[in-house]
């Protein structure tokens, strides 16, 4: 019996494999050459993405090949920001021949450890149950949940969709309406700088760190990289802009991405109407599910409260980690916590890998 012809691959982003492999799997922007040149958020790194291909399978894994500055030759793999995760054709024993395969690749990219965030709407972590390394360590011990996340299903009727508020929210978008503030799709980007502008005041309210903060020549890279996956839409009163969104609309999935509320708005509100508007804009528009996201890291915060009081719809966040060199990361480790010790300040056991946590930066 002749053995299937296998393929396992490094990807860049300018080369036409990544999005060759992807058009053969359900994915999201997430996963996109496109979205992996992005920058900001935390993302540091060179983009890649592993891919793997057998017999008519195949799977793709994108990430950040990030070097870790107190070891040098040592990388870690990281996360964009967002819910990426593996993508990958279904089948138990393809899956672990593409899991050992991509152990083997990050051995010889040299990397301690691993990070993912999966996709809550496509639930992309299952893809590792049941699937094992060569020496027996199931890859799904290193998944864990973080958290849900919050979407309304546009296949409902429009009325439905509204229905699904809660009752507070529903009068509070009807009296926004009434008093005259008003929605668009702001497809020119004109008010790209009211964007920036609101979302950094939104940011210093929320004491945000300043690699959440974007500017104007991010968001024209937003625009620029992503094409007409980039939307812009804005909430004006009186001719002021009083919110600004930007969202990614790919395939049958609307997300919405960053949202701003300038300062001498946020007793209004005015973000309940700019996400009703945008629920509405991809209704007309055939979309299947609008994605709003969750609260900071996953948690169940303010922001996440206000999220779901436009739905009862949430799903689960989950995050994978896992050490690939042991003795390096234990060793990093171990540097950091004695740098954290000669300053007083606390370590944090959530955070992954630790040795990336800044002395004194909020976690």
């Amino acid at each position: 019996m002749l053995l299937a012809a296998r393929r396992a691959e490094l990807q860049t982003p300018t080369s036409g494999r990544w999005g060759e492999v992807l058009s053969h799997l359900a994915h999201d922007i997430y996963h996109t050459a496109q979205y992996h040149l992005l920058s900001g958020f935390g993302t540091v790194g060179v983009p890649q993405a592993f891919t793997y291909e057998e017999d008519g399978h195949s799977f793709l894994w994108p990430y950040f090949l990030a070097p870790i500055p107190q070891a040098p030759g040592y990388y870690d793999v990281m996360s964009a920001y967002g819910y990426p995760g593996p993508v990958g054709t279904p089948g138990a024993a393809f899956l672990e021949r593409a899991w050992r395969a991509l152990l083997d690749h990050w051995k010889q990219q040299r990397a301690v450890s691993a990070f993912t965030r999966f996709h809550p709407l496509l639930g992309n972590a299952p893809l590792l149950a049941g699937v094992t390394s060569e020496d027996g360590k199931p890859a799904c011990a290193g998944v864990r949940i973080r958290g849900v996340t919050v979407s309304i299903d546009l296949t409902l009727p429009p009325e439905r969709q509204f229905g699904g508020y809660q009752k507070k929210l529903r009068q509070a978008v009807r009296k926004l309406y009434r008093e005259g503030y008003e929605c668009s799709e702001d497809q020119q980007f004109t008010h790209l700088d009211d964007f920036v502008r609101v979302y950094r005041e939104t940011m210093l309210r929320r004491k945000c760190r300043a690699e959440f903060l974007v500017d104007s020549g991010w968001v024209q890279g937003f625009r620029c990289v992503l094409g007409a996956n980039a939307r812009l839409f804005v909430t004006k009163y009186q001719g002021a802009v009083a919110a600004a969104m930007l969202v990614m609309q790919y395939a049958s999935y609307l997300h919405c991405h960053l949202l701003g509320t300038a300062d001498h708005f946020v007793a209004e509100s005015p973000g309940k109407v700019l996400y009703d508007y945008v629920r509405q804009w991809g209704t007309e528009r055939g979309l299947r599910v609008m994605h709003m996201g969750g609260g900071v890291g996953g948690s169940r915060d303010s922001l996440f409260t206000f999220k779901s009081r436009f739905a009862g719809v949430t799903n689960q966040f989950q995050i994978g980690q896992w050490v690939l060199n042991a003795p390096v990361y234990r060793e990093l480790e171990a540097e950091h916590r004695a740098r954290l010790a000669a300053t007083g300040a606390e370590t944090c056991g959530e955070f992954f890998p630790s040795y990336r946590a800044e002395l004194g930066r909020p976690l």
